[in-house]
């Protein structure tokens, strides 16, 4: 018995792992094939924003389906922000380009959904937003930089007003995403710029009420932007992502200090 086992035993080592039982096909809608089609469509086609689709009777009459599984199909894109719906006589699916705002908003309801606290969201931020700033110190040009001293002085400004201030500071986000050529990177510093508002909402009258302690946040924020600027004007990729991730590192420490770690990140 036992020399038999251990033939079976061998037998099963040598012979090819069973494949395993598939999981159950999603056979896509109609709708959704549709769908896909045009986005690549969209693709491929040199389109501007407000540019017409094919009509609904074009799109009809290519597919051989009904009117009603082609305005499916366009409800789809039009969830995806890729179409624009116009209603009337001189209406119909116009080409449109995703807004920031829906792929943050679905960003923070995932993560608020999953328990992210302000400390995960700072810490992300500490990993993952250097690296995007010394690659801006690559490729930004003086022209461009200089955008970013107009927003800082424009945060100066309004230093005693959280809400401007929080304004401010999300346009000098926004322009570090259009000085960024990579558009990936920039995707994600928009997104970040989203959040940072939405946290900045969240624990406002908290900060204003803390009088001195406030200001001297606020005079460190402009004093960290200030010294970056110097560093992408330098090209200095090194130095630019050293400096940024104190600053950050900062940040979480004065939250860790506050005791606002163990919120919630709050949706937009």
């Amino acid at each position: 018995m036992r020399f038999a086992e251990s033939m079976t035993d061998a037998a099963e080592r040598r012979a090819p792992p069973r494949p395993s039982r598939p999981a159950a096909l999603k056979v896509p809608k109609t709708a959704e094939v549709i769908a896909r089609w045009l986005r690549q469509e969209m693709r491929e086609m040199p389109l501007n924003p407000g540019d017409p689709l094919p009509s609904e009777a074009e799109l009809r009459a290519r597919f051989g389906v009904s009117r009603a599984t082609v305005r499916e199909a366009l409800r789809l894109l039009e969830s995806q922000q890729l179409v624009r719906i116009a209603r009337g006589a001189t209406g119909g699916a116009r080409y449109s380009l995703p807004d920031i705002a829906m792929v943050a908003e679905h960003t923070g309801i995932y993560l608020e959904a999953h328990g992210a606290t302000q400390h995960d969201f700072t810490e992300a931020r500490l990993d993952l937003e250097p690296c995007m700033i010394g690659f801006i110190a690559e490729h930004a040009d003086a022209g461009q930089i200089a955008r970013l001293s107009e927003s800082v002085a424009a945060q100066k400004s309004v230093r005693t007003d959280i809400v401007r201030f929080s304004r401010e500071h999300e346009r000098f986000y926004a322009i570090l995403a259009e000085l960024c050529p990579n558009k990936t990177l920039s995707m994600f510093l928009l997104i970040f710029r989203e959040l940072i508002g939405a946290q900045t909402s969240l624990v406002g009258d908290d900060i204003r009420g803390r009088g001195a302690e406030f200001e001297k946040a606020i005079t460190q924020h402009i004093h960290a932007k200030e010294r970056l600027i110097e560093l992408l004007a330098a090209r200095d990729r090194d130095g630019a992502e050293r400096w940024w991730h104190k600053h950050l590192a900062a940040q979480l420490t004065d939250l860790k200090a506050a005791g606002r770690g163990d919120m919630l990140l709050k949706a937009l």
